[in-house]
């Protein structure tokens, strides 16, 4: 006669929690499989068509204002900032010139007989309402590629040119 033992046989006491923790481990296994598939793990492609583009200018005079000027494709409702990035070879660190998103044109314009330099680097940036950021230019894996311009003396360049001319 035994008295306080359920069972003789350990082995139905121990098979449910062992179903029970292999229920739960398929569960959970099944749940974080699904949520990885639904996150992007990639790297985002950059379209060569893009709906921010500047045209940089062939020359810049240091003795004349020129304009900086980013076009963008996406509606004016969407758009939540539009930059400008600049620095100079007399400025050691990047300035940022804000445009109002809901112009039509995105223009800066720089003097340098206000701001005498000899050259000057820059790039554009549109913050989108749902979160979105797009710079321009930007290379073919997505990293920021500031247009270099130096500021020429008119009167040399205009004489090299018509020296390589001749």
């Amino acid at each position: 006669m035994t008295i306080g033992i359920k069972s003789a046989s350990p082995l139905p006491q121990h098979e449910q929690p062992i179903l029970k923790r292999i229920l739960i481990f398929l569960l959970v296994w099944f749940v974080s499989a699904q949520e990885i598939d639904t996150l992007d793990f990639k790297m985002p492609k950059f379209s060569f068509t893009p709906k921010v583009f500047h045209h940089p200018a062939r020359v810049l005079f240091n003795s004349r204002a020129f304009e900086l000027e980013v076009f963008t494709k996406y509606p004016r409702d969407k758009i939540k900032s539009v930059s400008l990035f600049y620095k100079t070879d007399t400025i050691s660190r990047l300035r940022e010139v804000p445009f109002n998103p809901q112009d039509k044109r995105y223009v800066f314009r720089y003097d340098p007989k206000e701001n005498p330099a000899g050259r000057i680097v820059y790039f554009f940036t549109v913050y989108l309402k749902d979160g979105g950021m797009f710079a321009t230019p930007v290379d073919s894996s997505g990293q920021i590629m500031p247009v270099t311009k130096h500021l020429l003396n008119p009167a040399e360049y205009f004489k090299k040119r018509a020296s390589l001319r001749n």
